[in-house]
C-alpha cells in the first residue's frame, strides 16, 4: 500500500471511529438547542425585554412625580434690599411705616434656598395613555423580530442539518465507489499477470482509484467543517461531535396550497409588524391630536429659605400648575396631517405585505414540487445505473465485457449518484424554503 493509501486508510479508520462513538443528534433537537443558545436569537431576545422595560417606565409617568432642589453656599456679595417710607401703610398718630427709606443687608453667611415639589398628572394621563399603547405596539414589534430571527434561525439549522446528512451520504456514496475500483483495480491486476489487459489500462484503474480517494478525503474534510459550523449555529463549542440522520422525504399529498396560504398569513412575522405597524401609525396620529390639550397637574410646592432674613423661612403652597401653548402657527395641524399619510402609508404597506406573503408561498410551492419530481426522476436514473454497473462488473470477471466498458459504466453510475445528491440537496433546500415561507420554527 502506498503512503497517500495508508494515509487515507488513517483517516477513514479514524472518521469511522468518531461515527460510532458520537450521538446521533435529531433535526429537532438541534433546532431546539439552536433556539436556545444561538446568540443573535439570544440578542433578539434581549430587544424584547428593552422593550418591556420601555413600557414599564411609561406607566410610572402616570404616577405622582416628586423634585427637590436644594442650593446652599455663602454669597460673594451682600444682598439688600430697600423698603420705601410707608410701604407697610400710614396710620393716624403714627406716620407712615416705616418712616425713611429702610435698607436690609443680608449678612455673608451660609445661607441656602430649599425647593420641593410634587405633581399628579391629570390632563397629561390621556397623552401618557397613548404613549403606552405606541410603547406596547414597539414592544410587540421587537416580539416579531425576535420571531423572525428564530424562523430564520431554524431555516439555517434545518439546511445545515441537511447539507451535513447529504455530505454524509455523499461519503457513504464515495466509500462505495472506492470499494467497487478496489475490486476492479484487483481484477485488472490479475488479468495483468496473464497479459490479457494492458500495463497502461491498470495504471488508468490506479489513477482512478487514487483520485476517488483523494474526493473522498475531501468530502471527509468538508463534513468536519460543516459540524464545526453547525455547532456554532447552535451556540456550543465547535469541538463536539455528533451525527446526523437522514430525513424521509415528505409525500406530495401532505403539503396543500390553500393551507398553507392560511398559515403563512398568520405566523409570518412580516405581516405580523406590518400590522402593527399601522396600529402605531394610528397611535401617533391620535397622540399628536391630544398637544391641543393643555396639561394640569395638581401640585404641591414647599420653598424654605434659611438664613435669609427678609425673606420668609418658608412657605407651602396647593393647588395646579398648567402649561398650554394656545398658538403655535399651525405646527400641530401640519404634524397630524403628516402622520394621518404616514397612517395611510402603513395601511398601504399592510396590504401589500399579504400580497408579497402569498406569492412567496406560492413561488415556494411550485419550487417545491419541481425540486421534488427532478429527485424521483434522478432516483430511478441512479437505481438504473447502478445496476448496469453491477451487471457490467459480473460481465467483467466473466470476460464478456471490457475494461473500458467497466470504466465507462463507473463513470456514468459516478454521474448518476451527482445528479441525485444535488437534487436531494435542492429538494431539501426547496423544503426549507417553503417552511420558511409558512412561517415555521420547527
Amino acid at each position: 500500500m502506498t503512503s497517500t493509501g495508508a494515509v487515507t486508510a488513517l483517516l477513514a479508520a479514524v472518521a469511522i471511529g468518531n461515527a460510532q462513538t458520537a450521538s446521533i443528534l435529531t433535526i429537532d433537537d438541534a433546532v431546539a438547542l439552536a433556539l436556545k443558545g444561538n446568540r443573535e436569537v439570544q440578542s433578539a431576545a434581549l430587544e424584547v425585554d428593552r422593550a418591556r422595560e420601555e413600557t414599564g417606565a411609561f406607566r410610572t409617568k402616570r404616577l405622582p412625580q416628586f423634585q427637590i432642589y436644594a442650593l446652599g453656599g455663602v454669597p460673594l456679595t451682600r444682598a439688600t434690599a430697600t423698603v420705601p417710607t410707608g410701604a407697610l401703610g400710614t396710620y393716624p398718630g403714627t406716620g407712615p411705616i416705616p418712616g425713611p427709606n429702610v435698607s436690609v443687608t443680608t449678612p455673608r453667611q451660609l445661607s441656602g434656598i430649599i425647593w420641593g415639589q410634587a405633581l399628579q398628572p391629570v390632563s397629561q394621563l390621556w397623552k401618557i395613555h397613548l404613549d403606552l399603547i405606541s410603547s406596547r405596539i414597539r414592544e410587540g414589534m421587537a416580539q416579531q423580530r425576535l420571531r423572525q430571527k428564530r424562523q430564520d434561525t431554524a431555516q439555517s439549522v434545518r439546511q445545515l442539518y441537511d447539507q451535513i446528512a447529504q455530505t454524509q451520504a455523499q461519503v457513504e456514496s464515495a466509500e462505495a465507489e472506492e470499494k467497487t475500483l478496489v475490486e476492479l483495480q484487483l481484477e485488472t491486476d490479475r488479468k495483468l499477470v496473464e497479459l490479457a489487459v494492458l500495463k497502461s489500462d491498470s495504471l488508468d484503474v490506479q489513477a482512478r482509484l487514487s483520485r476517488q480517494r483523494y474526493q473522498l478525503l475531501k468530502l471527509r474534510d468538508s463534513t468536519r467543517t460543516q459540524k464545526e459550523s453547525f455547532n456554532r449555529l447552535l451556540g456550543r463549542d465547535l469541538k463536539v461531535e455528533f451525527s446526523v440522520e437522514l430525513q424521509p422525504l415528505p409525500a406530495a399529498e401532505e403539503i396543500d396550497l390553500a393551507a398553507a396560504q392560511k398559515l403563512a398569513l398568520r405566523q409570518r412575522p412580516e405581516i405580523q409588524a406590518a400590522r402593527l405597524q399601522t396600529k402605531k401609525a394610528e397611535a401617533e396620529v391620535r397622540r399628536e391630536h391630544a398637544e391641543y390639550i393643555p396639561d394640569v397637574s395638581a401640585g404641591f410646592t414647599y420653598a424654605a429659605f434659611p438664613n435669609v432674613s427678609f425673606l420668609p423661612q418658608n412657605f407651602a403652597i396647593a393647588g395646579f400648575v398648567v402649561q398650554w401653548q394656545p398658538f403655535d402657527w399651525g405646527e400641530k395641524r401640519h404634524k397630524t396631517r403628516s402622520l394621518r399619510d404616514a397612517a395611510q402609508q402603513a395601511t398601504l404597506t399592510e396590504r401589500d405585505t399579504e400580497q408579497q406573503i402569498l406569492l412567496d408561498v406560492n413561488s415556494k410551492f411550485r419550487a417545491l414540487a419541481e425540486a421534488r419530481l427532478l429527485l424521483d426522476t434522478t432516483a430511478l436514473a441512479q437505481q438504473a445505473q447502478r445496476e448496469v454497473l453491477r451487471e457490467t462488473m459480473n460481465r467483467y470477471r466473466e470476460k464478456a465485457a471490457l475494461l473500458s466498458d467497466a470504466l465507462q459504466q463507473q463513470g456514468a453510475t459516478v454521474l448518476a449518484d451527482s445528479d441525485y445528491q444535488n437534487a436531494l440537496a435542492a429538494f431539501w433546500k426547496a423544503k426549507a424554503d417553503f417552511d420558511r415561507a409558512l412561517g415555521r420554527e420547527y
